[in-house]
């Protein structure tokens, strides 16, 4: 196996074990720059100082209150590799540092050639010179690229699907037998269809295209295009706009999709048994914000901090890919603002959303 053309820095954290010795050893001879500490306070000083790569954390002399290293070490570092290493009989304890965001783990006693794989198949992706950056930047364009063609091949036929289903609904009196059979597989079809939008638009994220913008009207406009369609009738949607607010610089097309996804998720919250309401005003530090008060189920604390990762669904009830949450964020963010949750379960959740105010 060739040598290391970059000195990759490693920290292990170890007490006294002598697999984790031999291994310190032997990855100083394969050209590693390591370095060794007994408790996880000291390693937080190493990780700051000597801009380490890699950890491996020996986990079983470690209380399982010191797992709150990996946050502090993730916050200095968000491309961090944390292996960890434990024996069979400590698994349960290493179960929770991989769920508190350890990314792999080894079983003692090991064979320092195992190690070494390990630590090698992750140093040919870091780099101190932003080629991870680069690989990010690849992933993303491959992502694109394969969600494109997903968006194409689904929508060709998709669209005959819906245009004959609509055709015949359009020829059929509601109390026809077959009528709500073909309403439903109409309103299937759209489904899929916003399924693959949002595919597209998470894959193409971009910046936004600003323009003078109010952001009242923005709302108006999603809140008539939500009451003229069947989900109307499940929720009533109250309005309290501020009539005094200030005009702002943002992309009108990409604010509306934040509006329509964060109505949406309020809409399966409520599941037809509540109310939305959606309000307007003028925000401190010079921003704008918009609060979503939904009557609905409510998120469960321990899944709350997750609805904004990709892919994440609260339940299995929800249909959907989990990506508009995420996409509302991401759109947020990118015109210097926030959103943010707060929910208790069985009683509602507000969705806050906050927008600087720029010169226009």
């Amino acid at each position: 196996m060739s040598e290391m053309s970059t000195n990759h820095k490693v920290l292990a954290i170890f007490r006294d074990d002598e697999n984790m010795r031999a291994a310190v050893k032997l990855l100083e001879k394969r050209g590693y720059d390591v370095f060794s500490e007994t408790s996880v306070f000291q390693a937080i000083a190493t990780v700051t100082e000597r801009k380490v790569d890699v950890i491996i954390l020996d986990v079983d002399d470690l209380d399982l209150k010191e797992m709150e290293f990996l946050d502090v070490a993730r916050k200095i570092n968000p491309n961090l590799f944390i292996l960890i290493s434990f024996c069979n009989v400590h698994r349960e304890k290493a179960i929770k540092y991989l769920e508190r965001g350890a990314d792999c783990y080894i079983l003692k006693p090991f064979y320092l050639s195992e190690l070494f794989a390990i630590i090698h198949k992750f140093s040919d992706r870091i780099s101190q010179n932003g080629n991870i950056l680069k690989e990010s930047s690849e992933t993303n364009k491959s992502i694109e690229h394969l969600a494109l063609r997903i968006a194409h091949e689904i929508n060709n036929p998709l669209t005959t699907i819906s245009g004959q289903l609509q055709l015949r609904l359009s020829g059929m009196d509601s109390s026809h037998p077959d009528y709500h059979v073909y309403e439903t597989l109409e309103e299937e079809t759209q489904r899929i269809a916003e399924t693959v939008r949002s595919l597209v638009t998470f894959a193409q994220a971009r910046e936004p295209a600003k323009e003078i913008v109010n952001l009242n009207n923005i709302l108006t406009d999603v809140i008539y295009s939500f009451k003229d369609t069947e989900r109307e009738r499940e929720i009533q949607v109250v309005e309290s706009l501020d009539n005094d607010l200030p005009m702002i610089m943002a992309d009108k097309e990409q604010i509306a999709l934040v509006c329509r996804n964060i109505i949406d998720n309020s809409r399966m919250a409520i599941n037809g048994r509540g109310g939305l309401k959606i309000a307007t005003k003028k925000g401190m530090n010079n921003s704008v914000n918009i609060a979503f008060y939904d009557s609905g189920k409510g998120i469960p604390p321990d899944v709350i901090e997750r609805i904004f990762d990709p892919f994440f669904v609260v339940n299995d009830e929800e249909r959907g890919m989990g990506l508009g949450l995420c996409i509302s964020r991401d759109i947020i963010k990118r015109h210097g603002g926030s959103l943010t949750v707060k929910s208790q379960k069985g009683k509602g959740t507000i969705f806050q959303l906050s927008l600087p105010v720029e010169a226009v």
